[in-house]
């Protein structure tokens, strides 16, 4: 077992001498459409976690539920303050870094928390002893697109877990998304923005996913991450 949820403090310490990597999924609870769970970044990141700690042999812990979603208003959702976050997040960190785990990795699974990723490093450095490796890395900037709730998430939770997905309400966006894809990303990450731009919360085309589709494309993220963490070790060395 991987995930320090279900271990003893011996059974980590033990897990400590072999290595001293540690990954924390991060994810968020947000609406994303009719057809898929508020917990789909979630229980992808988790997915994600999980497979690339058994590949390379690390632990992981539990994931981290909330995060910065207030771009899905008046829709459901459960969003953290910028500094709550940060802190919240951080704090993890620290606690980490105290107890030995000396490279950590922080695995995003929601866009709206990324502007914030970006500065933990810079938050705790004065906490942290100066050999604490802390990189980060948001898993759809390994993928060639991506969307919401359209055909790749709904094909990625499809492969995870088909039983979550009710494929038979799936809908496409209602409003059509065109033009720069830079000034969209911009929009959508305004408050209330989400709803307004895609008409129903769902940006892309589920109806087009398929469980075949979903895991070609963790296959290919697996390996992806794999070789990121690699990267990331050669470069601290």
């Amino acid at each position: 077992m991987n995930n320090i949820y279900g271990l003893s403090n011996i059974e980590i310490e033990n897990w400590k001498k072999k290595s001293d990597q540690i990954i924390i999924p991060i994810g968020s609870l947000e609406q994303h459409g009719p057809h898929l769970p508020v917990s789909t970044d979630t229980i992808i990141i988790e997915y994600l976690a999980k497979k690339i700690a058994e590949k390379i042999q690390s632990l992981y812990i539990p994931p981290i539920t909330f995060g910065i979603s207030f771009e899905h208003e008046p829709l459901f959702n459960i969003s953290l303050s910028n500094n709550t976050f940060s802190n919240l997040i951080s704090d993890i960190c620290v606690s980490l870094a105290k107890y030995g785990m000396n490279n950590i990795i922080l695995l995003n699974g929601h866009h709206g928390n990324m502007g914030s990723m970006y500065y933990i490093s810079q938050n705790i450095s004065r906490k942290v002893p100066s050999n604490i490796r802390l990189n980060f890395i948001n898993y759809w900037n390994l993928m060639n697109d991506f969307d919401h709730a359209g055909e790749i998430e709904t094909s990625l939770l499809l492969a995870i877990n088909t039983k979550m997905v009710k494929m038979r309400i799936a809908r496409a966006n209602t409003k059509e998304i065109g033009g720069s894809k830079v000034a969209y990303k911009s929009l959508a990450s305004i408050p209330g923005s989400f709803p307004k731009i895609t008409g129903n919360g769902v940006w892309g085309d589920p109806t087009k996913a398929s469980i075949k589709k979903g895991r070609s494309l963790l296959d290919d993220l697996i390996q992806k991450l794999e070789q990121t963490l690699i990267e990331f070790r050669e470069f601290s060395s």
